[in-house]
């Protein structure tokens, strides 16, 4: 039987930013479920319609502590994170992807790992997000764009014997460590029995590169790839200056299907046509 993987949808704030909402950090997408809930349940909608399997929750920053950090009152940042992560999850389910996805991140920025608030928050936003996506039902928790060894044992802490299936996905700074320095040996001690299968995401082309073969042999097990259109890095909004161009694009997509993921997508820059690049490629490949 020819192997099929898995396709993960693209970026969210890339495409909100290109049809006209602002969006400040630190809240960064986080608002939009709850003010422009139709542009996001359309962008989940063209994802799902342009092939994509998995669509993820617009819940990078729907955290109590990002909230807090905008300036709400504790109890007023509770409410309005979780009523986004909630209204997210609806919005991604009406989509009728294969799987919704709940996504949870790094605590702060994604790019700046030495932000690591501590083991205190850490525990609390995990904790807290985890029990509020076990309650809204989704198929999969995902945490994603992990760089920081010790907020990635937190994070699968807070997830040992919930039921659900965990994804996990790193951003690297070379092919032999996470952006904070850890080994990435490490993370593999950390994630063996814990989760369902090991990605890197948002990290550039050529970093992925870099880092994917020694990932796939050290890990052994099911294992994705969904890096970002940047030649340049991201910047903490995820803006980026140079990307790639569909040719380089199609190249690396058909060079990751022969190497066989169970997951396969895009990330930063990318649009719902990546998407659908991804999609046809992979039925040129089965």
């Amino acid at each position: 039987m020819a192997h099929k993987p898995l396709i993960m949808d693209g970026a969210m704030g890339t495409v909100l930013k290109d049809r006209g909402l602002k969006l400040p950090l630190p809240l960064w997408s986080a608002e939009a479920n709850i003010t422009d809930p139709e542009i996001v349940s359309a962008v989940h909608r063209e994802y799902v319609s342009a092939g994509a399997d998995i669509i993820g929750t617009n819940t990078f920053r729907t955290t109590t502590w990002t909230y807090r950090k905008a300036g709400y009152s504790p109890k007023r940042a509770q409410e309005r994170a979780r009523s986004s992560l909630m209204a997210a999850v609806e919005l991604a389910r009406a989509a009728s992807p294969k799987f919704v996805v709940g996504s949870i991140t790094s605590i702060e920025d994604c790019y700046e790992p030495s932000l690591f608030p501590g083991r205190g928050i850490a525990e609390d936003t995990y904790g807290e997000n985890v029990n509020w996506f076990v309650d809204a039902g989704v198929d999969v928790i995902l945490f994603e764009t992990m760089g920081h060894l010790d907020e990635i044992e937190i994070a699968l802490n807070t997830v040992k014997n919930i039921g659900s299936k965990i994804w996990l996905s790193l951003i690297v700074k070379d092919k032999g460590h996470l952006l904070s320095g850890h080994p990435m040996k490490d993370v593999y001690k950390l994630a063996e029995d814990q989760i369902d299968c090991l990605m890197l995401n948002c990290n550039t082309i050529k970093k992925t590169d870099h880092t994917l073969q020694l990932m796939i042999d050290d890990w052994g097990s099911a294992w994705g790839v969904y890096p970002n259109l940047g030649i340049t890095e991201p910047e903490p909004d995820g803006e980026i200056e140079k990307k790639v161009d569909k040719n380089y694009f199609e190249n690396i997509i058909r060079k990751y299907l022969k190497m066989k993921p169970m997951i396969i997508g895009s990330c930063c820059g990318s649009l719902p046509i990546h998407t659908k690049i991804i999609k046809e490629l992979t039925l040129q490949s089965i």
